[in-house]
């Protein structure tokens, strides 16, 4: 009796399991197909093989600046410069895979999988090389790698407080996240994709406007909303995981020849609001500035850095950004043949 009573519970239960599976399936289903009514896409979808990246570009000339965003930002927070870059030659912002109107990626999310990522896209979309790459941040180790594999097509680069591969090794301890072992890397994928799929990321990230339209957002409001999507928060715990793997193939590219480069870098450390961490941040922005950033610039034989005053990480000047992507389209259109050249 005791035997049937405890398989009766354990099929009840298993039941039960597979109803909140179910439920949680059509719940996040429901949720995408909300997102899509709710956020139509901004830009264009182009088939890169089995799935699609959104590019939106505008302008015209070469080269074509393409932007690259921080973190787990979409393509269209680069949206303001991309329109004033676009006035004096072609320009493009494009969302990675997992994010904003972009499909996921397999996995892993590395730097040479999102530079791939990135050429193929833009053959794919008609926008002929060379290009001029403008990463920011996570942005600027993904610059650099494609820069590394493809410097045929490449005509300059402008890295905005790029991310580099010393931070690791230098930074304070409050300035970095968890590193997760490689061996756990592959199965908490899994994990975060499963939850992902069953709804539980949407709940966790509940939007606070989410009765809002399009038209009743800010861009800031829109950005955000794209941030929440379970595939973009899966994006990230996966680029976040790896990150050791994108630092180490930002590190073999030793040398990008001659090709026009400008590092801006923030002059100062945030306020954590703790004089004993501002103390450790602002020491650290020190090695970052007059050591750090500079081996960045000296990947080209004619790179350059531009400390920028009175900003920090997320606070560079978009002139100040505009002035040095000006200046590298400049120098690249000298380095083109005559009979390629595009005026402004």
């Amino acid at each position: 009796m005791l035997k049937k009573r405890l398989m009766t519970a354990l099929k009840f239960l298993a039941a039960a399991c597979l109803g909140a599976l179910l439920f949680g399936f059509v719940y996040e289903q429901s949720g995408r197909s909300k997102d899509r009514k709710r956020i139509p896409q901004i830009g264009r979808s182009a088939d890169i093989g089995g799935r699609t990246l959104n590019i939106f570009c505008s302008g015209t000339g070469s080269p074509a600046v393409i932007f690259e965003p921080g973190g787990s930002d979409p393509g269209l927070s680069w949206e303001q410069t991309q329109m004033e870059v676009s006035k004096f030659t072609q320009s493009c912002w494009y969302d990675r895979a997992g994010i904003g109107w972009s499909d996921p990626g397999p996995y892993p999310r590395t730097s040479v999988a999102i530079a791939s990522d990135l050429h193929n896209l833009l053959e794919r979309a008609g926008v002929p090389p060379p290009y001029v790459l403008a990463g920011w941040s996570f942005g600027g180790l993904n610059s650099r790698v494609f820069g590394g594999l493809y410097p045929k097509d490449t005509a300059g680069i402008v890295l905005s407080d790029s991310a580099h591969e010393d931070e690791p090794l230098r930074a304070p301890p409050f300035y970095l996240g968890h590193t997760t072992p490689r061996p756990l890397w592959h199965p908490l994928h899994l994990i975060f994709s499963t939850a992902a799929q069953v709804g539980l990321i949407r709940i966790a990230e509940s939007s606070p406007i989410e009765n809002k339209t399009e038209a009743q957002m800010t861009r800031e409001e829109i950005i955000a909303e794209l941030k929440r999507q379970p595939k973009s928060v899966l994006n990230n715990i996966d680029t976040g995981m790896v990150m050791a793997e994108n630092y180490a193939e930002a590190s073999s590219v030793k040398t990008i020849g001659d090709q026009p480069l400008i590092v801006l870098t923030a002059g100062k450390s945030p306020d954590f609001g703790d004089p004993e961490l501002n103390k450790q941040a602002e020491n650290y922005q020190q090695i970052w500035i007059h050591e750090i950033q500079p081996k960045l610039a000296k990947l080209s034989s004619r790179g350059r850095q531009i400390v920028v005053p009175d900003s920090t990480h997320g606070t560079i000047p978009r002139e100040a950004v505009l002035s040095a992507i000006r200046d590298v389209v400049t120098q690249a259109r000298q380095n083109t043949p005559s009979h390629l050249k595009e005026t402004e």
